[in-house]
């Protein structure tokens, strides 16, 4: 019985984890920076971004085209080599875009 029970335990653990990656993906944001971004975090449309070294993430981010919320965290970080938002990632020529308005 109490295997069972830690069995139970173990796999609803391994179900509720699955289930957070998953939300992540739907209602969260990752981006790969050209270079090592020299803010910790950035506050963007109510998105907290937390970043180390060339990666930042928010775990929940506003719905948006995907084109308009890169330009908004690019103007602040700078360009990116990789976007991915809300579970769709930003296309080559999309990234040639939102990298216009890139700071500095």
């Amino acid at each position: 019985m109490r295997i069972f029970v830690t069995a139970l335990v173990a796999a609803s653990a391994l179900s509720t984890l699955g289930m957070a990656t998953n939300a992540f993906a739907a209602e969260g944001a990752v981006l790969k920076l050209q270079a090592p971004s020299k803010a910790a975090t950035l506050i963007q449309d109510g998105a907290m971004w937390r970043c180390n070294g060339d990666t930042c993430a928010a775990p929940q981010v506003k719905s948006l085209p995907i084109g308009r919320a890169c330009r908004k965290v690019v103007a602040e970080l700078g360009a990116v080599a990789a976007f991915n938002y809300r579970g769709q990632e930003l296309d080559a020529a999309g990234l040639a875009d939102c990298n216009t308005v890139a700071k500095p």
